[in-house]
């Protein structure tokens, strides 16, 4: 039963193993990335042999620990039919675009879904081997090189010294997007776009940035990087929306001393 506490620990643990396994294997693709093949699902929008073998490992080892459980993944969402009682919902290389120009800013992403509940977390950047999981209830933590940290989000008070990362899409020009940033930096923020929300998510857990924003994201690059933000202490605004796991969302996640400032300036447009 997913309300077992030893079965979601049983889950947390397969999904670090899990998720080190496939950065493993992006890793190797990037090393060798300008002998990948790369299609196009529409303008600035790729995919590559390397997403879909890293979606295939992390659903081949789920699928063989937890039969029962549906899983939701970036580059099969087109064919899910499964529940969503129980499901996992991956992105297997979130920074596509990054990861085959050579940027070192790219991860993998596994959240854990129960009764509608984000229950586990896990985001693996594989260049800099930084595993941030996370447990319901048992806090978020970064592990590397074997040393387990603690997350906290960070203290900042005011958008006037926050660093906060807006995201977009390359392919859906969006004018609020440019409204937003304007009235974000004429508050004093700087602003930054990273190509990879699942680890920018993260980097807001870990305190390296202050808030993350964009307002259409996919549940895949989202729920595990929202829990991070969640139990290390910091604000998120709810998601999926209204029409659920598979359709886009706006998506905030931020330390709590900007929450109330930042959505101000995010609802008014």
């Amino acid at each position: 039963m997913t309300n077992d506490a030893s079965s979601i620990h049983a889950r947390h643990i397969a999904a670090r193993k899990i998720a080190c396994r496939a950065g493993e294997l992006a890793h190797d693709y990037f090393s060798r990335r300008g002998a990948l093949a790369v299609e196009t699902k529409g303008a600035q929008d790729y995919v590559s042999q390397a997403d879909r073998a890293v979606e295939t490992l992390i659903r081949a080892e789920l699928a063989q620990e937890f039969p029962d459980d549906a899983f939701l993944g970036e580059e099969t969402a087109a064919s899910f039919a499964g529940g969503e009682e129980r499901i996992w919902i991956v992105d297997p290389i979130d920074g596509t675009h990054n990861f085959l120009r050579g940027a070192h800013y790219y991860c993998v992403s596994i959240a854990f879904v129960a009764h509608g509940r984000r229950e586990i977390g896990v985001v693996f950047d594989p260049e800099h081997d930084e595993l941030f999981h996370v447990l319901r209830e048992h806090g978020a933590w970064r592990t590397h090189r074997g040393r387990d940290e603690r997350l906290q989000v960070s203290n900042c008070t005011s958008l006037a010294s926050a660093l906060v990362c807006l995201g977009h899409h390359d392919r859906y020009p969006e004018p609020r997007v440019m409204a937003i940033r304007q009235a974000l930096m004429d508050a004093g923020t700087a602003v930054r776009s990273l190509g990879a929300g699942a680890l920018q998510l993260a980097h807001v857990a870990a305190g390296r940035y202050d808030a993350f924003v964009e307002l259409s994201l996919n549940a895949w690059d989202a729920m595990a990087g929202l829990l991070l933000i969640e139990e290390a202490g910091g604000y998120t605004a709810p998601f999926p929306g209204p029409r659920g796991l598979r359709t886009p969302a706006p998506v905030l996640g931020c330390a709590r001393g900007i929450a109330d400032p930042l959505m101000r300036i995010v609802g008014a447009w």
